[in-house]
């Protein structure tokens, strides 16, 4: 019986079914140390171009682990033959999952896009001023964030004009306002905030090899 992974946990938070997942699939926990691995069972090991439907179903389980304890997201479509080579890997991997979720624990991501106000990106001349612009105002919110990285740059500049910041849950009222600020500073740009999300951004796991 093949496995999907969903993503790791601390094993003391005693999952049940992940709240928001309905009867969607069958949540199980596969345990190794202080960690659980949040899978779910499939009859054959096929690795298959994930579908829209895997997609929501495995954000919506994320997200749902996300709302009660530190989670790091696995990529969609992870599969395992069996839970015995899941162990191994994450015993293989022990130390950087164990870190990893020290380091998100109690923090979230925020994203943040900023465009023109006036829809003008397509020439050099607009293209160099929201670079500029989008530059001061992402160092200004790193300032507020424990980390970042870059989602998407401006074609011509290589200047990142969305990005993702790793925030403090109990400071994420202080980014709000930061995001505000940076607005009524540059009235200019709009930007568009959204989260808190899980540290999709923020988690790249080692398979295979």
């Amino acid at each position: 019986m093949a496995l999907r992974l969903y993503g790791i946990t601390p094993a003391d938070a005693h999952h049940t079914a992940p709240e928001g997942t309905g009867t969607l699939l069958a949540i199980a926990l596969v345990p190794f140390r202080d960690l659980s691995a949040v899978v779910s069972e499939q009859n054959a090991f096929t690795l298959d171009e994930p579908t829209p439907a895997d997609l929501a179903r495995h954000r919506s389980i994320v997200d749902a682990l996300f709302r009660r304890t530190a989670v790091l997201p696995a990529p969609v479509g992870v599969l395992f033959r069996t839970p015995d080579v899941l162990k191994r890997w994450m015993e293989l991997h022990y130390v950087s999952l164990t870190g990893a979720l020290e380091f998100v624990e109690d923090r979230a991501v925020a994203r943040v896009h900023t465009r023109r106000a006036d829809g003008k990106q397509d020439d050099v001349e607009s293209g160099s001023d929201l670079a500029a612009d989008a530059s001061e105002v992402f160092r200004a919110l790193r300032r507020k964030s424990v980390a970042s990285v870059p989602l998407r740059l401006e074609h011509m500049t290589g200047v990142v004009l969305s990005a993702s910041f790793l925030v403090e849950r109990d400071l994420w009222k202080e980014f709000e306002s930061a995001v505000d600020e940076q607005q009524d500073a540059h009235h200019h740009l709009h930007f568009e905030l959204t989260g808190p999300w899980a540290p999709y951004d923020f988690v790249r796991m080692q398979f295979g090899g």
